[in-house]
């Protein structure tokens, strides 16, 4: 029986979180309407119906490859998981993903702290601290304050109330990767190599904050580590290289680079300006700081790395949360790993105090370990007691948004659909709706259609009728049909619109119930003809009335028109005259994946200062051209280079299998 004590331990902690977050595991969507999960949906719904990497999605942001929708790993699994159980509701097996992962948090915690220990009562203390109690709420009053409705963690606050699916999971990792690093830097062999380096991988597959953060506790990792016997730098730095061959196949030069640039962007805008300098530095200086003393005073290193991990994060939410200074981008979303470390961190200083032989010392680990649990006795009693009734999921059939999207779908627009807010994320979960915006804008290329779209909902002179005109102009421009505002008694969440009255007096509505309105545009195809003067001005963002001549020659009656149609998501159709001296503007990102044949002869594409395509096509009465998107050279030879590193990979550890061992020989 006393083996099977670890394994049951490890069950009593998952179950106990299972149990006390049931909400979690239920069908419909919760009542936060906050939450960015049914982005993620879209995004899993997307792929289980197109599940080509390489593909073309037409339906967010007026276009953008497959492979910049996010990270892949949560969304095709949820789609593969979805064509083994097609009657279950994906955005139920999403959540369930996602909800199971965080109940599994304090597991791995659990055996994080049992590696370093060799204690399973105190671990199960640690994982129980980690389960049931946030630090947070008592640190900082903006998260207290963020409570919401019912007790929960703020792990699973942060799940519930914002969608921060991806980041729990990727945190959920973190203590076996850490781990798992642990091991290859100390045993020696090239399994445990391997077993880290496809848990590095399988990271930033996940999510890029929590790669991000796992980053940061590697580093921590290594500087703990200084010093300590038979721990070999070299190992984990081995791991780190296969773990990124393995995951190249997604993670290419041109997403990293397009994710690092996007990032700080879509952080509120974030700069590394002098403030940063500093906070970096107090950063940096508090980590070796704790490395030294712990040196000196000849600490414990599992105590050491903990405390240095505790502070590194508990520094960056703190400076957040207290000051309002980002240290690094977004900050405040690096709270849940300062609660991961500081769990640890004080469960191990109180455990090491109650092993000294000092009787003042281990007096007062009972007094502190007895005030932290008298502080968090509220939060513990409504946690445990509040049940699941407050925070119940309801069916998404009553949600507004719903109701929305759905009449959009039973009306479908030919040109695109405007939605702001929670619809945004949510629309595309339920109907394949083409849209401006989208989920996440971290991947996009192309960013004017979400900077037209910014201006669109805050621009604020309501008064004035150029800026009517000129709001007119970027909605055209990104080829909308449908606009939908959300009034001040919405029970849509976010209502995001800046002075909505100088738009609602120039439309015409088309559909509306309770505070919420669709309003329609006149119907556009995705092509017109130009000519090069006619093209979008510079800056349309900030000077909108350099999309004037360019929208002209759209509503021009007397040209003629083109029919455009797609054929599958990465295929579009366009069929009509092409006079001389016109080009052919679409209203569809450019990208280096896009291929033009007029008539089956390939014509040239440009760039237009929208970043939309523009075709130069011969003359003709009548053509027919056909728009192709594949993958250029890079995400080919970077999938190449990761189906040999997975081929390498396994074939070594074959070979390591059948390897028969060597035994001694006698005389």
């Amino acid at each position: 029986m006393k083996r099977w004590a670890t394994p049951l331990t490890a069950l009593a902690i998952f179950l106990l979180n299972v149990l006390l977050n049931g909400p979690l595991f239920m069908h419909g969507e919760l009542p936060f309407r906050g939450s960015i999960e049914d982005g993620y949906v879209a995004i899993a719904r997307f792929v289980s119906a197109h599940p080509n990497p390489w593909g073309w999605n037409p339906l967010q942001y007026c276009g953008l490859p497959t492979r910049f929708l996010y990270v892949p790993a949560l969304p095709y699994l949820t789609a593969a998981l979805a064509r083994l159980m097609p009657h279950a509701d994906l955005a139920n097996i999403y959540r369930t993903i996602v909800s199971l992962a965080t109940c599994a948090g304090p597991v791995t915690a659990f055996f994080f702290a049992l590696n370093f220990t060799r204690s399973r009562r105190w671990s199960l203390v640690a994982a129980l601290v980690y389960s049931l109690l946030s630090p947070s709420y008592g640190l900082f009053p903006a998260v207290e304050k963020d409570r919401g409705i019912v007790q929960l963690p703020w792990r699973v606050q942060v799940l519930a109330k914002y969608g921060e699916g991806p980041h729990n999971t990727a945190l959920a990792l973190m203590p076996l990767v850490l781990l798992a690093l642990w091991i290859a830097a100390r045993r020696r062999g090239y399994p445990p190599v391997l077993v880290a380096a496809l848990l590095l991988a399988a990271t930033p597959l996940v999510n890029w904050v929590g790669a991000f953060a796992l980053a940061i506790a590697c580093v921590v990792l290594l500087l703990a580590s200084l010093g300590e016997p038979e721990f070999r730098a070299w190992r984990v730095c081995a791991a780190g290289g296969l773990g990124y061959l393995l995951a190249c196949f997604w993670l290419t030069p041109t997403f990293i680079r397009t994710i690092v640039f996007n990032w700080p962007t879509d952080s509120f805008a974030y700069h590394f300006d002098k403030p940063q300098h500093w906070l970096v530095a107090g950063l940096v200086s508090g980590v070796l700081a704790i490395r030294l003393l712990f040196r000196l005073f000849r600490g414990s290193y599992y105590l050491c790395f903990v405390t240095m991990a505790a502070f590194a994060f508990g520094w960056i939410a703190s400076v957040f949360y207290l000051y309002g200074l980002d240290t690094i981008p977004e900050s405040r979303r690096y709270a849940i790993e300062f609660e991961l470390f500081l769990a640890l961190a004080l469960v191990e200083a109180v455990r090491l105090a109650m092993r000294s032989p000092n009787s003042t010392v281990r007096l007062c680990a009972i007094g502190t370990g007895g005030m932290l649990l008298l502080a968090g006795t509220p939060q513990l009693w409504a946690y445990a007691t509040q049940g699941w009734r407050p925070w119940m999921p309801a069916p998404r059939e009553q949600s507004i948004e719903f109701h929305l999207a759905r009449w959009m779908a039973d009306h479908p627009p030919e040109g695109r659909v405007f939605a702001s807010g929670g619809l945004r994320f949510r629309m595309n979960s339920w109907f394949d709706l083409p849209q401006v915006g989208g989920g996440f804008e971290t991947g996009l290329t192309n960013r004017m259609p979400w900077d037209l779209a910014y201006h669109v909902r805050t621009s604020k002179d309501a008064r004035a009728e150029h800026e009517t005109a000129d709001t007119l102009l970027q909605l055209k421009a990104m080829n909308t049909q449908y606009l939908v505002i959300h009034g001040p008694k919405s029970r849509e969440y976010y209502r995001d619109y800046i002075h909505p009255e100088r738009l609602t007096a120039a439309l015409a509505p088309v559909y509306h119930e309770e505070d919420d309105t669709i309003y329609g545009l006149p119907a556009r195809p995705l092509a017109h003809l130009v000519s090069r003067e006619e093209l979008p001005g510079v800056d349309a963002a900030e000077h909108p009335w350099v999309l004037g001549r360019y929208i002209a020659a759209m509503e021009d009656a007397a040209r003629p028109v083109l029919r455009a149609r797609w054929l599958r998501t990465d295929a579009l159709a366009i069929d009509g005259a092409t006079p001389a001296g016109r080009l052919v503007a679409v209203r569809v990102n450019a990208d280096p994946g896009w291929r033009a044949a007029q008539d089956g002869r390939e014509i040239p594409i440009e760039t237009d200062n929208l970043g939309f395509m523009v075709l130069g096509p011969a003359p003709a009465a009548a053509t027919h051209i056909e728009l192709e998107y594949h993958a250029t050279a890079e995400p080919r030879l970077m999938a190449a280079v990761s189906v040999l590193a997975w081929t390498a990979a396994l074939a070594a550890l074959i070979i390591i299998w059948r390897k028969p061992s060597v035994l001694p020989t006698t005389n």
